[in-house]
């Protein structure tokens, strides 16, 4: 508005001073000399030119400069956030699919409801393969699916994505995220899980307790003696998507090492679980003496109330499974699985999320600090991060991959 007013008013300064010289030039015309005459019509000449072409050259430069910080006025998140709100309100409904257990997610199910009491949630609990399975026949049949997909199952959520599942959305913090945490607008980690073993306290000498996966090794052919036949707990990788990936990335983060653990536990005997939580139990009862690979997170929370639970964070090599959450291209509630995703990726989210103890959260965990990303890092020489696209994930979607893996794991077992 201000740029027009300013044009309009040129115009008509010009067209004054055009009048004006206009007039002089018809009296230097009618009686005045023809040397002043054209003296005149010089100067008007020159005086239009040149206001002309401050004119335009002012005008161009507002046109095409990139305006200034100070002139821009940058949205704030709430306002970013307001009109999704208010769709959201009429939506009043939210529907996610999650593998992370409802107890574990009631902090966070809770305050998001505390935050949007108009959202209401319908938690369905499954397991990855279940949600992978589940969403695709809704989606095949036409029928209502999740909002929200949140699971573990990395390989099976990464496939999804890069067969069209997702809808894309930006997050108002999306600068603010670490990479790792995020993939291509579409995709984002909220928490991960630490792989690691666990042992049974009352099996395993205090002296012997081990604080790496050498020490487990080192266990596993030099101490035999502890260890009954069928006394390790192994997670079965080819009816899990969750053990396979984290197997695969052990293995590929130290080939010699991971080889070397499951040829002993073969020697040894062991017992398969899809699962973590049967695992835990059975060590918990002293049935099994060792697990060699499971979600510690879970085994944690459990050893304090059964004190036979040893949970350690291994100081050489372990892996991070992340949890992946995406809105579907087929969600009824889009507005209200945005809200979901700004709320769960925010600091009070996470810190939410935290108060489980059965996650590691990407921000410092106040609760349970040796369960942050931050730490991890520092603490384990090798940790192995699972991040979308990082070539590790796009070769185990290869089904002669999966295949010749699985195989090579059950030969090592003696199973083959």
């Amino acid at each position: 508005m201000v740029k027009t007013t300013v044009f309009i008013i040129s115009i008509i300064i010009s067209i004054i001073v055009a009048g004006v010289a206009g007039y002089y030039i018809g009296l230097s015309s009618g009686g005045m000399p023809l040397t002043q005459t054209i003296a005149t019509q010089t100067i008007y000449r020159t005086t239009t030119e040149t206001y002309t072409h401050a004119l335009i050259t002012t005008y161009t430069y507002t046109l095409t400069t990139k305006p200034t910080p100070e002139t821009l006025t940058t949205p704030s998140r709430e306002e970013m956030l307001k009109p999704i709100i208010e769709a959201a309100k009429k939506e009043g409904k939210l529907v996610i699919y999650s593998t992370l257990d409802r107890p574990t997610a009631e902090p966070l199910l809770n305050a998001f409801k505390a935050k949007y009491p108009f959202i209401d949630i319908e938690y369905v609990e499954l397991g990855t393969v279940a949600i992978y399975n589940r969403y695709l026949q809704e989606k095949a049949a036409g029928a209502p699916t999740a909002d929200i997909l949140l699971s573990t199952g990395v390989d099976l959520q990464y496939k999804l994505i890069l067969q069209g599942s997702a809808l894309p959305y930006r997050l108002t913090i999306y600068d603010k995220l670490p990479e790792e945490v995020k993939y291509r607008e579409m995709a984002y980690i909220p928490y991960y899980g630490l792989i690691a073993p666990i042992y049974n306290t009352q099996k395993i000498p205090k002296e012997l307790a081990p604080k790496s996966y050498a020490d487990v090794l080192k266990l596993l052919t030099t101490r035999t003696d502890l260890f009954p036949p069928k006394s390790i707990a192994v997670f079965d990788i080819e009816k899990s998507a969750l053990g396979l990936v984290f197997t695969y990335y052990l293995y590929k983060g130290d080939p010699v090492l991971t080889e070397s653990l499951f040829k002993a536990a073969g020697k040894i005997g062991y017992l398969l679980y899809p699962v973590s939580g049967p695992q835990i139990e059975v060590v918990g009862k002293g049935e099994a003496i060792l697990a060699l690979t499971l979600v510690s997170n879970y085994a944690y929370i459990q050893s304090k109330t059964n004190p036979n639970i040893g949970v350690f964070v291994p100081n050489d090599i372990a892996v991070l499974q992340p949890a992946i959450v995406f809105i579907t291209k087929e969600a009824q509630h889009p507005n209200a699985a945005k809200l979901m995703l700004e709320f769960i990726m925010s600091e009070e989210g996470q810190n939410s999320l935290a108060k489980g103890d059965l996650v590691t959260s990407v921000v410092d965990n106040p609760y349970t600090p040796q369960y942050s990303l931050s730490y991890l890092m520092n603490y384990i020489k090798k940790p192995i991060i699972v991040r979308l696209g990082d070539g590790i994930i796009d070769e185990l979607l290869k089904e002669d991959v999966r295949k010749s893996f699985i195989q090579m794991w059950k030969n090592w077992l003696g199973a083959g």
